[in-house]
């Protein structure tokens, strides 16, 4: 059913896709202060009563069917009016061009793919002609369903949301809106800061698949709704209550997926954009790269939160209770600190295709299921350019198995961040060594018997004594220095590593490498020496241990 597939897209593009109160600060022991804006408070604007009708006109509103839209009733009060029994038709209903409605992202473009968009009522709020152009504050669509042209497709599934609602558009998203009524060709949705409005809403989207040939499922959404969006950052973003349950005849697999809720406050969508869809235009990866430079530890917004996320695919199972990540400013107001909270996921597998594969794997290392936790916090000083990331704040932890901490103290953020606008993963790689200049680093692995377990693994899989094995591995690591012999790395630092890993796989404990160069190391320098000679353990301020 390709209407169904398409009908979400279909509808955000429909309706398309705030000044910071801040609450009282959080700041933490250094000053960095945590907060967020607060969501605006909205309120209609007023329009004008008579252009109302002239407004209606433009928006081919005025007759029923003089547009792509017809209707069976028309109240204009004022600058409001109330359409009943709304039909917006397919384009794919001319024969002659043989194409229906469908969206395409790439070039900005909406169509309806082999259905009719149909709603209860459509109300306009706030109609006037401006400029002499047909603008309105508040679009409200009620009962809104998908009616395939095809009969045969309507036996297939059935699309329905409860309403849609967009809220003082600006005047160039009024006017694709607008052009989404007329016969004439539609046209391109805004882009930039002229794609703005106060608030859009979508609320109980339910789709339903029950295809003759299998395939079957539903995906609901409570409620979608993007606020305050003005010069491409959205105070809010979020949504509530997504469920998704399909079953795959092709693959004999189900797939069920939940979403409690997810929420984004000052999604910055210059930032969250993926440069590489504008790479073909200089001006916008200049654009992209200047907001890279600025503030380089910015992810793109100021809170995430995401809750009661769970997957199942064909036995297995994904289930991950909450996520919360915010953003700390300096007195500057720019972007120093990321924080994420200690959050956890686990996996289990159950009856399916899928799950019971899985199930066999995990059996091997002697797990039932799997259960990983982590955190993270990084600095970035925008004087110095320097990111930190904190140790004992940074981890990952799989219980009963391991817990790697990670901290480190480098330079060159701003370049590696205009560095990843690349599309070009060795180009990005390349500039990432160039500029990265690294003080310190700090890496950490407690065992908590992992080792253990893919040590007896692998030994059942070839048929080996877990101890000979073992015995093999440190035996192998403690003749490390002697086989660098000549390659011109110092000694030193060899056998201080080779020692460290010999007792970490014979008893392992906590295996711990630093590095604390006593002058910054630039990465690329590091890469390109062909004498590594000079890399001596105290130069490095290298040590390895296991304890």
């Amino acid at each position: 059913m390709k209407y169904l597939l398409t009908g979400v897209a279909a509808i955000t593009m429909l309706t398309a896709c705030g000044q910071k109160d801040k609450p009282e600060d959080v700041a933490d022991s250094s000053g960095i202060v945590f907060s967020e804006s607060k969501v605006p408070s909205i309120s209609v604007q007023k329009g004008d009563a008579g252009t109302a009708a002239a407004a209606l006109a433009a928006m081919s509103l005025e007759t029923s069917g003089s547009g792509n839209v017809s209707w069976d009733g028309r109240d204009l009060k004022g600058a409001t009016a109330v359409f009943t029994d709304v039909t917006l038709v397919s384009a794919g209903d001319d024969e002659d061009d043989g194409e229906g409605m469908s969206f395409d992202a790439d070039e900005d473009s909406f169509d309806l793919d082999g259905a009719d968009l149909k709603a209860a009522k459509m109300e306009f709020e706030g109609l006037a002609m401006k400029d002499g152009q047909a603008t309105f504050s508040r679009l409200l669509m009620s009962d809104v369903s998908f009616v395939p042209t095809d009969p045969e497709e309507a036996e297939t599934g059935s699309g329905k949301i409860g309403s849609i609602e967009l809220v003082n558009p600006s005047p160039e998203t009024a006017a694709w809106v607008a052009s989404l009524f007329s016969e004439d060709e539609v046209a391109d949705l805004p882009e930039g800061d002229a794609l703005a409005f106060d608030k859009w809403a979508i609320n109980d989207v339910d789709f339903r698949i029950d295809d003759p040939n299998g395939e079957q499922g539903t995906f609901t959404v409570g409620h979608i709704e993007v606020t305050g969006l003005k010069e491409q950052t959205a105070a809010l973003m979020k949504l509530d209550g997504m469920t998704f349950d399909m079953f795959d005849p092709s693959e004999d697999a189900k797939m069920k997926f939940n979403l409690a809720s997810i929420e984004l406050r000052g999604a910055d969508l210059g930032l969250l954009t993926d440069a590489s869809e504008d790479a073909t235009d200089p001006e916008e990866v200049s654009q992209m790269m200047n907001l890279a430079s600025q503030d380089p530890a910015n992810p793109g917004y100021e809170s995430l939160a995401i809750n009661g996320f769970n997957m199942d695919l064909a036995g297995v199972k994904i289930d991950m209770p909450k996520l919360v990540s915010a953003v700390g400013h300096d007195k500057k107001d720019s972007v120093v600190a990321v924080k994420t909270e200690p959050f956890k996921v686990s996996l289990t597998t159950d009856e399916g295709k899928y799950g019971e594969q899985l199930a066999g794997q995990l059996a091997m290392l002697g797990y039932e299921s799997l259960e990983l936790t982590g955190a993270g916090y990084q600095t970035y000083e925008p004087e110095t350019d320097i990111t930190t990331y904190a140790k004992g704040q940074n981890y990952w932890a799989l219980k009963d198995g391991f817990r790697i901490d990670f901290g480190a103290k480098f330079a060159g953020a701003k370049a590696i961040a205009q560095a990843e606008q690349s599309d070009d993963p060795t180009a990005v790689l390349g500039d990432t060594l160039e500029n990265m200049v690294l003080h310190n680093m700090e890496l950490s692995l407690d065992d908590d018997g992992f080792l253990n377990r893919a040590f007896n693994a692998y030994a059942a899989q070839s048929g080996q004594d877990p101890q000979e094995l073992r015995n093999q591995v440190t035996g192998m690591l403690a003749m490390a220095p002697m086989m660098a012999a000549g390659s011109g790395i110092d000694p030193e630092l060899l056998t201080e590593a080779s020692t460290a890993l010999s007792s970490f796989v014979s008893d392992p404990k906590t295996l711990t490498i630093k590095l604390a160069p006593a002058e910054p190391l630039v990465m690329q320098t590091v890469a390109e020496m062909e004498d590594p000679s000079a890399l001596t353990k105290e130069a490095l301020g290298f040590s390895a241990s296991n304890e």
